[in-house]
């Protein structure tokens, strides 16, 4: 049964994972808005660190699959979303829940802030939106701003934890809601949760477990707000790791251990 609770959703460009979990949202609270947010910190805006970082054959096949999924995306229209129900894009997700779509560059833009004002929604909810949100938007919510973070915070804070959590060599990886401040990956922990990531050796793969279960966990985040029975946990950022891009070297080394982008 879907809940009451009057939220938007801040994402960017996605085929593969968000759509889906922005379908399981709309189940469980009415969805004002989807706002795919486009800037140079985007994931679709590093085609060129992904050559310099993965190299040519693997964004080739990065490439092939992208395009098999823009296939998808246009049968799926066609055939009213029957197909893969509105799975691949952003837009298509909104689309077929009947929620309004908006695409913006700047999510701290004094337009945006006052639009979102005049939506008054109780929660923003965030699927790697990919800027840092400032406090004016942050305080409209009257629950706030969450957000879904692809790993275990406090650790694997910062930008693509799949590279990293692959990079450690890691076997156990995860998701996290947590409320948002102006800091990155800051903010109590709503949700977490683990999954075996033994046997991925892609980014890809890796990803594909840690945001399917980022979506159910924001779907349960979304029913206690509702409910009034949210316990959060501090996120102690000063025990925990915090990355950034990775640098050509570390790209190189990552791919000499044998791991993937696809």
């Amino acid at each position: 049964m879907r809940g009451k609770l009057r939220v938007v959703v801040m994402t960017q460009a996605d085929r593969f994972f968000i759509p889906r979990n922005i379908d399981k949202a709309a189940q469980v609270c009415e969805l004002l808005e989807v706002v795919q947010v486009d800037c140079k910190s985007a994931l679709e805006s590093k085609t060129k660190d992904y050559l310099k970082w993965f190299g040519p054959w693997q964004c080739a096949k990065m490439g092939f699959v992208t395009a098999g999924r823009e296939a998808e995306k246009y049968l799926d229209r066609l055939a009213g979303y029957r197909l893969f129900g509105g799975s691949c894009s952003v837009q298509d997700a909104a689309k077929k829940n009947g929620i309004p779509y908006r695409i913006i560059n700047d999510s701290n833009d004094p337009a945006y802030v006052r639009h979102i004002r005049d939506l008054n929604p109780d929660l923003i909810i965030s699927y790697s939106a990919p800027q840092v949100i400032k406090d004016e938007l942050l305080s409209v919510p009257k629950y706030g701003v969450i957000n879904v973070h692809g790993a275990l915070l406090p650790d694997y804070r910062g930008l693509l934890p799949s590279f990293w959590y692959l990079y450690k060599g890691e076997k156990e990886g995860g998701a996290t809601v947590h409320y948002m401040s102006a800091k990155i990956d800051d903010g109590d922990i709503i949700e977490q949760g683990s999954v075996d990531i033994s046997d991925c050796n892609s980014m890809f793969r890796l990803m594909k477990k840690t945001k399917t279960i980022g979506g159910d966990l924001m779907v349960k985040a979304i029913e206690e707000i509702e409910a009034g029975t949210v316990q959060t946990r501090k996120n102690e950022t000063e025990k925990g790791s915090y990355f950034t891009w990775p640098t050509v070297e570390q790209a190189r080394e990552f791919r000499k251990k044998g791991k993937k982008l696809i």
